[in-house]
């Protein structure tokens, strides 16, 4: 009956010029919005509900059961695509879309209604995918219908378009009662443990934070849409909160996407300031953009390039610093469950990323000689993304830092800190879930000590260690210094103004054009091919202990301008942003600056060369 189905359905395809099909049965829309959710979550990283809320289905609890139980089913379902070899065969089938149609058949409803073309090429396969499904065991995957987030909905009010005042009676006016303000952190917490409709509470250190009960949605509410509201939890404020930022002063976000700390932080200075904010990742960079453009957060300025190349001689009037780094994510609690690993710390992961949190706090920590304040944060509850970072650097910044101590700054209103067992004792912050109703974060707070001077530190993200992204790298050949010129062709593949043998993962490096970075100690065999033209002056890059990090040559002079005009014309287009043109123009000062300097030492050399010449023939005269 499937066959002659299927059979018959092929017969109404009509096809088009790109190699796909327009059908004449549509896919349900629930199928075609969640394999497209599911895919962003796993590929870019996206929040779910806010995915899922974009998307205006009628059916929001529909889509959120069946997405969360794909996610979920991940595992298996890959197993199962590999075994029935249902994409192979089937090319043109999408594959998220085979993975939740998959989902449907198996875990939830147990049968697919819909005569479009995927379904019928699902159901051409359900036996072998049902016998497949039995080899795998029993796996008990809950039917989810709805959001079940037990911790209250927090709603941050962005100041830059609404006072608090005029958020609390749109709030009045639509039917929620205020409850008064709590006297002490305990009685507070009282509250939101019984926080139900109709009241909602203004949050007891953040005076811009409040908080509804568990499942209020204001995704259609025209203050969410128009940027005046910020859904935001709470534990994600309190960095900002405890960075405190003085009116006026210049802040540097490093890892800022998706843009909330940043606006904050714009919110906070009322943009009467500057926020430079970074973001590596070309997606989510566009995410930053996007938020800074909702908010109207006119002083932060997005940097889409690797917070580890920033010239600290560029960013020296820095204030304050956020690092926010990249972090397991295990204490955020509503995030849907994705495998049977969450949950469970996986050591090799932990340590690569305690490795770059180490890294980026270091660089933080002694490359900003004006930064008086430096926040570490994230969103996990693991020590080793904790007190074992923190206790890592304190080993290097002596008492030209002192670690604050969070208790102080929040008037002892507060329950849970770091453990006594490491070096930073308890002057770090956690919020729990089950005692603080909202994320688990940790938040540790350095201050700069003026009266001391920063030590050297040669390890990664030091000050010392910081030299190699000032220097050109040079060649040595029977002690005589060479430079040796490189660039890309189109195809991306290196080609030499001179041969050289290079490091054999050159090709595979991130180039970014603004800042030069250059390895240390290279120790391989070069072969120099005589020119009398004229050497160009670069850098040649060098990964860093497996992170793909975005580093640049230093190119010469004529081939800066020539690369430099052709990024401004793009920018009369409307492709490129004002800022950044402006951050060029800096790089193009300081390297003509360098470049005039080595010329002027070449013709001093060269005049004094001709001198004590002159006074050698004298002499031999």
């Amino acid at each position: 009956m499937i066959k002659d189905a299927y059979i018959i359905f092929r017969e109404t395809e009509i096809p088009n010029m790109s190699n796909e099909f327009v059908h004449s049965v549509t896919v349900p829309r629930i199928y075609k919005f969640t394999a497209d959710i599911v895919r962003r979550v796993r590929e870019d990283g996206a929040s779910l509900k806010t995915l899922i809320y974009e998307k205006k289905h009628p059916n929001v609890a529909g889509i959120y059961g069946l997405s969360v139980n794909t996610l979920r089913a991940l595992p298996q379902l890959d197993q199962l695509l590999d075994k029935t070899q249902i994409l192979r065969e089937q090319p043109r089938l999408n594959p998220w879309l085979a993975k939740v149609l998959i989902t449907e058949l198996l875990w939830r409803k147990g049968c697919l209604k819909s005569c479009s073309k995927p379904v019928l090429t699902v159901l051409a396969y359900e036996n072998k995918l049902r016998e497949e499904f039995k080899s795998l065991g029993s796996i008990e995957i809950p039917v989810v219908h709805k959001d079940k987030v037990q911790k209250p909905r927090y709603v941050r009010i962005n100041t830059l378009l609404l006072s608090v005042e005029k958020a609390i009676s749109i709030f009045q006016e639509d039917g929620w009662q205020l409850l008064p303000r709590s006297t002490t952190y305990s009685s507070y917490l009282q509250s939101l443990s019984q926080l139900s409709k109709p009241y909602f509470i203004q949050d007891f250190h953040i005076p811009e934070i409040f908080a509804f009960p568990p499942s209020t949605f204001f995704y259609e509410h025209s203050c969410y849409q128009n940027g005046e509201l910020i859904l935001q939890d709470k534990a994600s404020c309190l960095p900002i909160h405890l960075l405190n930022p003085v009116r006026g002063s210049v802040v540097l976000d490093m890892c800022a996407a998706p843009g909330m700390k940043a606006t904050h932080v714009a919110a906070k200075l009322q943009n009467c300031g500057k926020v430079y904010a970074v973001e590596i990742d070309a997606k989510r960079f566009e995410t930053l953009v996007s938020q800074i453009k909702k908010t109207c957060s006119s002083c932060v300025i997005p940097l889409n390039r690797d917070a580890l190349t920033l010239d600290p001689k560029l960013y020296s009037h820095v204030e304050y610093i956020l690092v926010d780094p990249t972090c397991s994510g295990s204490g955020i609690v509503d995030r849907p469950k994705q495998s049977d690993m969450d949950g469970k710390p996986e050591s090799k992961r932990l340590q690569n990323l305690q490795s770059f949190q180490v890294y980026l706090l270091r660089y933080a920590l002694f490359n900003f000689p004006n930064v008086k304040r430096i926040i570490y944060s994230t969103c996990s509850l693991y020590p080793e993304e904790n007190e074992e970072v923190i206790d890592e650097v304190l080993a290097d910044i002596g008492n030209s830092y002192r670690l604050l101590p969070v208790r102080q700054l929040l008037k002892n209103n507060w329950i849970n800190f770091s453990s006594t067992k490491y070096d930073c004792g308890d002057t770090c912050l956690y919020s729990k879930p089950d005692d603080d109703f909202c994320n688990g974060f940790f938040v540790a707070v350095f201050e700069r000590n003026f009266d001391m001077t920063l030590p050297k530190c040669k390890l990664k993200g030091g000050n010392e260690y910081k030299n190699l992204i000032k220097i050109d790298l040079t060649v040595r050949k029977d002690n005589v210094m060479k430079t040796v010129a490189y660039k890309r062709n189109k195809y991306g593949k290196m080609s030499m103004e001179e041969e050289i043998s290079v490091p054999d993962d050159l090709d595979e490096m991130k180039i970014s054009r603004n800042v030069e970075f250059v390895a240390p100690d290279i120790k391989r065999k070069v072969k120099v091919r005589k020119s009398k033209k004229k050497v160009k002056e670069v850098g040649i890059c060098s990964d860093l202990f497996g992170f793909n990090h975005e580093l640049t040559l230093n190119e010469s002079k004529k081939r800066q301008k020539k690369t430099e005009d052709t990024e401004i014309k793009k920018w009369k287009k409307g492709k490129l942003k004002h800022e950044n043109i402006l951050e060029m123009g800096k790089d193009k000062e300081i390297i003509e600056t360098e470049y005039d300097k080595k010329q002027q030492n070449v013709e001093n050399k060269t005049k004094l060369s001709k001198i004590k010449n002159e006074k050698i023939k004298i002499k031999f005269i």
